[in-house]
């Protein structure tokens, strides 16, 4: 794998292991000028931000005035925070109109998302990404071409077959879910499984949110059974997941 790919994987794994970032857009009221804000988000199955955001929200008001944007994700954990690892996702930002799956995606990340959808004036954006400066560390540092960072898979299969596979997995293998964060040192006798896609999935335990990467990726939902059980064997032998509908 060239530098260029590996600064790829690792800039979408950072994107996906993080929930918090800041959002720049041009601003309205300072004609011309960034403009940053904190914005909670979650990835969608390919690595696109979705973004829950007020109409009455100044960067909701530069959005329409200017669709182009920023948004940036870091290590928070560092005790050095330019030692970290940082990415900059560039791209524009549109409404999601009527997308159930995702909105289902957002608020299993983001349960207390819902408070604000009940308020009337919050809509979800995604921000589709063109292009992606990536800091890994020292002598680490690239521009990445927005069609090389995002998933080159079927949006539609994948996010049809993740809540029927999620809420499978939280049912009937919480067993499965407790060894992972053994895995990782995690004592937690009910975690919960968030969300699942072609590279890993990401569970809430008490410890705050973990995330668990697949010995490779999968190229279809039909494949998560068997990324699962990889994971875990051989205690996993008899894990299953429904296909994608």
């Amino acid at each position: 794998m060239s530098a260029y790919q590996e600064a790829i994987k690792d800039a979408r794994h950072l994107a996906r292991r993080q929930g918090n970032a800041v959002l720049s857009t041009l601003s309205v009221e300072m004609a011309g000028w960034p403009f940053g804000s904190v914005a909670p988000y979650v990835l969608d199955q390919v690595g696109r931000p979705i973004l829950l955001l007020s109409d009455l929200a100044q960067h909701t008001h530069n959005l329409r005035k200017d669709d182009r944007a920023s948004l940036i994700v870091f290590e928070p954990e560092q005790a050095h925070i330019e030692e970290g690892a940082r990415a900059t996702l560039m791209g524009r930002v549109a409404v999601i109109e009527g997308d159930e799956s995702l909105r289902d995606r957002y608020l299993r990340y983001l349960p207390q998302a819902a408070q604000y959808l009940a308020i009337h004036d919050f809509r979800f954006y995604r921000l589709a990404v063109e292009r992606v400066r990536f800091i890994g560390g020292f002598g680490s540092i690239h521009w990445l071409r927005g069609g090389d960072y995002l998933l080159p898979l079927s949006e539609a299969d994948f996010s049809a077959a993740e809540k029927g596979a999620v809420a499978h997995m939280n049912a009937d293998h919480r067993d499965a879910l407790v060894h992972y964060c053994r895995m990782r040192g995690i004592d937690d006798a009910e975690p919960v499984l968030l969300g699942i896609d072609a590279e890993g999935f990401d569970m809430q335990t008490r410890q705050g949110r973990l995330r668990m990467a697949f010995h490779e990726p999968v190229q279809s939902p039909a494949e998560w059974r068997a990324a699962f059980k990889a994971l875990r064997e051989p205690a996993g032998a008899q894990m299953s997941i429904p296909p994608s509908r």
